[in-house]
């Protein structure tokens, strides 16, 4: 959520019921924030528990599968209804699963080898061979103006105000074949780590993950509806910790020491997020905000290397900028990073040398909300940039590899865990305190968290086969019935 926003509060541990407001109290965004997040957790909490993972009702119960041939090609169709998964409400109208409202799957290569299989395998006029698990992913995006311009409030002059969250679904296809694959690269992973792991709980839970990933593998050549959809979608399981440099001691009287305090002038909310994921053998980066990375503006237009944006404001010569819009975002999939080398008026001039080979500044009408997103990382003695993003270091016992952030935070990623692009940490640093909000250390141990986002939720929709030619759709939805009744209530009194 790349709001501009002091913190985020919430926290299911804390089993708060309600956030209550104080006459003559200042009054934070994060109250009123929290309060919708005690409620929704609640209300999405209850639904999951009754409902159970997913489920639709049986009398509307939506994002039913059905196939139609038509010249040569077949068409995929995901019906109406409601379903919930994980306890959040999803609703359709009715669409073609190449053109849904929040999802286009990539179109197919003339040679059926790139884009979407499932779109490649309905086109083709002999369909036959390959088995399809189709999916819904939700997952929740924040919209602000510049995706919704009906946000604002053009009789007080449009201004930015309040953003909004959406629940987003798309439906998926992947061959099972693909999830086998994926399965058995996690399980050889897993079990390549294991040689490298001492007798202690990490073991315990590992050994246990690989024979849960080996059952799953028998499993899937039945082609259950109960497929493990974590295992080729899984969140990002890759750690992080923050702290403030504990620095040197000075000697000296008239230098401030450099301890442990946070030396930033404002109250910041750092944003670490995942730019290229992968293992850390992939060389995976990461980029970094000091402003939740809300600073934004709508991309315009190109004129050479120049960026014709709705606002400057915010943005300076030597700033890393992303290039993206809404197409990329609901892929999940970074944008390009490039490095500002003049800000005047409305135009941000790009420094050439910064566009990656192969890579242009390419506008066209037909982008989704293009916006320019300002990022906050730098190059200096101890950081090289690569494409614009921090490449991602492991520490170890011996070589903590500590990344400086600015203003004294600094940063450390585990050493073990796959990275997902999207994936990110808050750090909030406060100047009345000198500190960051961050678990200290216990024992001499760093305080590893997990991301806090983006959290994906999967449902199996059906498979799709073609048995000798001819479609087969085994549907793997559930229904629930409605366990109230109304009944005529008696009107009639005793004589």
């Amino acid at each position: 959520m790349k709001g501009d926003f002091s913190r985020i509060t919430f926290d299911p541990s804390n089993r708060f019921s309600s956030v209550l407001l104080q006459q003559g109290r200042v009054t934070l965004d994060a109250d009123p924030n929290e309060q919708a997040s005690i409620l929704l957790h609640y209300l999405r909490t209850l639904a999951k528990d009754l409902i159970g993972p997913y489920g639709g009702p049986e009398d509307n119960c939506g994002f039913e599968l059905t196939v139609t041939n038509a010249a040569n090609a077949a068409k995929l169709t995901i019906g109406a209804g409601r379903y919930y998964v994980d306890g959040i409400l999803c609703e359709s109208e009715g669409c073609d699963y190449a053109n849904q409202p929040d999802y286009t799957p990539p179109a197919p290569s003339s040679d059926g080898k790139d884009g979407d299989a499932l779109l490649a395998h309905l086109q083709r006029s002999n369909q036959s061979g390959q088995t399809f698990l189709v999916y819904l992913d939700v997952w929740e995006r924040l919209i602000t103006w510049i995706e919704d311009d009906r946000i604002r409030e053009v009789a007080l002059g449009g201004p930015d105000t309040c953003v909004r969250s959406k629940v987003v679904w798309q439906v998926k296809a992947t061959t099972v074949d693909d999830v086998v694959a994926t399965v058995r690269r996690q399980l050889a992973a897993i079990e390549e780590q294991l040689k490298n792991t001492q007798e202690g709980p990490e073991q315990v839970a590992l050994k246990a993950r690989a024979k849960d990933l080996a059952r799953e593998i028998t499993q899937l050549s039945h082609l259950p509806c109960t497929v493990p959809l974590d295992t080729f979608s899984a969140p990002g399981q890759a750690q992080m910790a923050a702290r403030l440099d504990p620095g040197q001691e000075i000697q000296d009287p008239c230098v401030i020491s450099p301890s442990a305090v946070y030396r930033g002038a404002e109250n910041q909310l750092y944003r670490v997020e995942i730019q290229l994921g992968g293992a850390l053998n992939e060389r995976p980066s990461f980029k970094w905000s000091r402003d939740n990375g809300s600073v934004a503006t709508r991309w315009l237009g190109t004129d050479g290397n120049d960026l014709l944006v709705t606002s400057a404001r915010k943005f300076a010569a030597g700033n890393w900028v992303e290039l993206c819009d809404d197409s990329l975002d609901l892929q999940g999939v970074p944008g390009m990073l490039v490095k500002l080398a003049k800000v005047q008026n409305d135009r941000l001039t790009v420094d050439p040398d910064s566009i990656p080979k192969d890579h242009s500044l390419a506008w066209t009408p037909t982008l989704s909300n293009p916006k320019v997103r300002r990022w906050d990382q730098t190059e200096n003695d101890n950081i090289t940039l690569v494409d614009g993003a921090v490449p991602i270091v492991k520490g170890t016992a011996t070589d903590p590899s500590w990344i400086d952030l600015e203003d004294s935070i600094q940063i450390q990623f585990a050493a073990d865990g796959i990275y997902r692009s999207g994936d990110y940490w808050l750090i909030p640093a406060r100047v009345a305190t000198g500190t960051i909000d961050w678990p200290a250390s216990t024992d001499g141990k760093t305080q590893f968290k997990l991301p806090m986002g983006i959290t994906h939720h999967y449902a199996p929709l059906g498979i799709l086969s073609w048995p000798d030619g001819h479609i087969s759709i085994r549907q793997c939805r559930c229904s629930f019935r409605q366990n109230a009744t109304c009944k005529e209530a008696s009107t009639k009194k005793k004589a």
